[in-house]
């Protein structure tokens, strides 16, 4: 699937460009040269198909992109002045007209679910000249990428407009109650099921099966229950989920055996093939290709950048080695909002073995797997930050001097900075599934179907990947706050986390009004911690987006949105 054909490329960026003006609601169907000369043959619609998986780049920064949607939790911050376009979104001056809240999270999805639309209106046509398996393979990916496209709207935006063919011109259409958007969701996400394939055609992952559609729907339908409190959606996601789990075709990924390595070296493009039974389906990249290349290793380690950083806050969250229940620290109260300046680490004077002098020592070993460590230290008031030597990488990781927060190690390809530096061509691809978020959004599904004994071992199946000890509990408050956190430490920077906690309504416990957030705590050391953002976000407001003004000008069929 990396290989991609230049015919494919400009197939591609001709329909897009050729909507890439336009507002998108009120754009004809394709032009009649585009629409009635490209499905002419059966490898058009292959070739339509292949357009499609762009859909599921939700990456930021044009021709080499980078995952930022978790800046919008209270885990992330970003650094760089200039990258002021998602700034409004995370200090709580987002507005109707803001360009990310329109072009990607609006139109980029209206654009896709076009070209969904135009391929069902063709893709008959070839019936008989290709086996039907074949046919209803593409059929598949096709409704299970318009899905997924419409859980994203209506993650976003809650109403929007259900567009299931391609519109005449002038044809204006109205929003559509949520309720009818995931009653589609549902349905289609059943018919892909039955559609695609169990194997992939594919050694790397690229492309949908049968058990990638599960898992879309079980968001989906865990969303629902969440956010909508529908909880009978907690038993459509439970037994989506079951079929995966029960596949016997995944695993957690531990080929090195070892809780030090095993976490971090998932990421690898070395460990991208079939034996890496962890990924159901990624993002596709070829780091020697201009436009097909990731930028991740340089937003996340690359020299004068690192924009994507953590708080102290989110690096308390990471456990000694012991766990947590052994030093009787709550989950439910480190998954609410925390001043780190006024506040010690919850480690201290409970875990023997934690050091200020040392915050990465005796942890979960997944935070020295996720972030550099820069090795703070602390003598007569003043503080040094000596950084990682990484010797995959053979050059130390610093923390800029002007900077007090930490930066990403995950998904960072040591390769790209020996023997010659060029960390912008990434070529490792993006997971988009993995069966470490199949087992914990299992088991929470279980949890809240009031079988919470049946669902703590596939928490504890991720733990012990880790390296870290058995959680126990049956009480089902106390699981799901297990699982929250443990949902934070593994799934960061994987585009699912903020969902996650609209879902779990808990944006106002971990991100109050005026919240500041800091850097590492400087107090140990005799100095005070330096904030890195301050939120002042507005609830209900920032649990749903605004449809975009421009949509709404152009269109008297559409309704602002609540509380905007």
């Amino acid at each position: 699937m990396k290989k991609i054909s230049a015919l494919y490329i400009f197939l591609v960026t001709l329909i897009l460009t050729s909507v890439s003006c336009k507002d998108f609601l009120d754009t004809p169907p394709l032009s009649e040269l585009s629409e009635s000369s490209f499905y002419k043959s059966p490898g058009d619609a292959a070739y339509a198909v292949n357009g499609m998986y762009d859909a599921f780049f939700e990456l930021e920064g044009g021709d080499s992109p980078a995952p930022y949607m978790d800046i919008l939790t209270d885990l992330l911050f970003l650094r760089n002045s200039w990258e002021v376009g998602f700034f409004p979104a995370t200090n709580g001056s987002l507005t109707t007209d803001n360009w990310w809240t329109r072009d990607r999270m609006w139109n980029n999805k209206y654009i896709y679910i076009r070209n969904a639309n135009i391929l069902f209106e063709n893709i008959d046509k070839f019936r008989g000249q290709i086996p039907d398996t074949e046919l209803n393979n593409y059929k598949g990916q096709a409704r299970a990428i318009r899905a997924f496209l419409y859980t994203r709207l209506l993650q976003i935006f809650s109403d929007a407009p259900l567009i299931t063919k391609p519109l005449a011109v002038n044809e204006l259409p109205k929003e559509s109650p949520a309720n009818d958007i995931i009653n589609f969701i549902m349905s289609e996400l059943d018919q892909a099921v039955i559609e695609l394939p169990a194997e992939p055609s594919d050694a790397k992952h690229g492309r949908l099966t049968k058990y990638a559609a599960y898992v879309l729907k079980a968001r989906a339908a865990m969303y629902v229950a969440g956010f909508y409190n529908r909880p009978e959606y907690y038993q459509v996601a439970a037994d989506a989920l079951e079929e995966v789990v029960n596949s016997g075709k995944f695993d957690l990924f531990q080929k090195y055996m070892d809780p030090n390595r095993d976490f971090g070296m998932l990421f690898r493009e070395e460990n991208e093939g079939s034996e890496n039974k962890e990924i159901l389906l990624s993002l596709q990249f070829v780091g020697t290709i201009a436009g097909q290349r990731n930028n991740i290793s340089t937003v996340f380690a690359g020299n004068g950048w690192k924009g994507i950083q953590a708080h102290q806050n989110y690096i308390d969250m990471f456990e000694c080695k012991h766990g947590w229940q052994a030093h009787g620290i709550s989950f439910a109260e480190m998954n609410k909002y925390r001043d780190t300046k006024a506040l010690p680490s919850p480690l201290a004077g409970k875990c023997p073995d934690y050091n200020p002098q040392n915050e990465f020592g005796n942890r979960d070993p997944r935070l020295n797997q996720t972030f550099f460590n820069p090795n703070i230290k602390g003598s007569g008031g003043a503080i040094t930050k000596s950084g990682e030597f990484w010797a995959e990488a053979d050059r130390t990781f610093w923390v800029d001097q002007d900077n007090d927060a930490y930066f990403f190690k995950k998904m960072v390809e040591p390769s790209l900075f020996t023997p010659v530096y060029e960390p912008w061509n990434g070529g490792n691809n993006y997971p988009l599934i993995r069966y470490a978020d199949v087992l914990l959004l299992y088991a929470e599904a279980l949890n809240e179907i009031n079988r919470t004994a049946d669902a703590l071992p596939y928490v504890n199946d991720v733990r012990q990947r880790a390296g870290m000890p058995q959680v126990n509990t049956a009480d089902k408050n106390v699981l799901l706050e297990i699982i929250k956190h443990e949902r934070k430490i593994e799934l960061i920077a994987e585009q699912v986390l903020y969902y996650d906690y609209k879902r779990w309504r808990d944006l106002e416990e971990t991100m109050p009004y005026g919240a500041v957030f800091y850097g590492f705590r400087r107090e140990p050391f005799g100095q005070v911690s330096r904030p890195m953002e301050t939120k002042y976000l507005v609830y209900p407001r920032y649990y749903n987006w605004a449809i975009p003004t421009n949509e709404i000008r152009n269109n008297p069929n559409l309704t602002p949105s609540p509380n905007w």
